[in-house]
């Protein structure tokens, strides 16, 4: 899932050249999904202890789990849990402080080289989302056990839609309508909480400006980098390129352009 990826990409504006009031950085912004490029990350299914499964993506996410039906720990205080939804299916269930989040459909093709992931569910001000993605194997393996890599998104389901204003002098207000999410606060380079629902505890982001029209970022949970970033503003003011990577997997960038409205 796509969620934190464009999190930081709508949160990790540079605060200074929006100051002013006729900055091209503040108004409201849509993400282009047609001319973004969100494929390419990767990640693992193994053997875990027992009868278990382990997931990780290579960077922070680690987590085992059963196909039992029963809650298991996973990332950022989440729980999941499994089931066996038939040949080559399977369901899962995603879960904060007893809140569903996210219901999901893992479906492998009869060759054993493609898996299908749907995900449903609500996001925090009520509207649906529901994202599919699709993964190729990329080297042995047999059912989920092997390695993963992401080569179609479609409906991704992070935020579309974000607000940026400047409410006084020397700081921004960032506001993500579908999440109910916000953060605001000076330029000055620390990190700033990030308020929202259902985002994960300890969600921060501190950036630098480089440039009226260049910014990079980095995004942490707590207090552990997730991933950096860098957004450039075309020439004309009416859309900005993000590109991000987590640490150690600089080859998998992926890139969101949002639109001004």
């Amino acid at each position: 899932m796509k969620s934190l990826i464009l999190v930081c990409s709508l949160l990790a504006l540079p605060a200074s050249a929006a100051l002013a009031a006729d900055s091209p950085w503040v108004g409201t912004w849509k993400l282009d999904e047609a001319r973004s490029h969100l494929t390419g990350d990767t990640f693992t299914y193994s053997k875990g202890p027992g009868a278990m499964l382990h997931y990780s993506d290579g960077v922070n996410v680690s987590y085992d789990f059963g196909l039992d039906g029963k809650e298991y720990p996973a990332a950022f205080g989440r729980v999941t849990s499994w089931t066996v939804a038939g040949p080559n299916t399977w369901d899962s269930v995603v879960k904060a402080d007893g809140k569903v989040l996210a219901k999901g459909r893992r479906q492998l093709s009869a060759d054993g080289k493609t898996l299908t992931m749907t995900f449903t569910g609500t996001n925090a001000d009520g509207s649906a989302f529901d994202e599919q993605d699709v993964y190729e194997r990329t080297g042995p393996g047999e059912g989920l056990i092997g390695n993963w890599r992401s080569v179609k998104v479609k409906n991704p389901s992070g935020p579309r839609t974000f607000v940026i204003s400047s409410p006084r002098p020397g700081i921004l207000h960032y506001e993500i309508p579908e999440m109910k999410a916000s953060v605001e606060g000076p330029a000055d380079g620390k990190d700033l909480p990030v308020a929202g629902p259902d985002l994960p505890p300890k969600f921060t982001y501190a950036y630098e400006f480089l440039a009226p029209t260049k910014v990079s970022y980095t995004l942490k949970i707590d207090g552990k980098v997730d991933s950096h970033g860098m957004q450039t503003m075309a020439a004309d003011g009416r859309t900005y390129t993000d590109v991000s990577w987590s640490p150690g997997k600089e080859g998998e960038k992926q890139t969101a352009v949002w639109v001004k409205q």
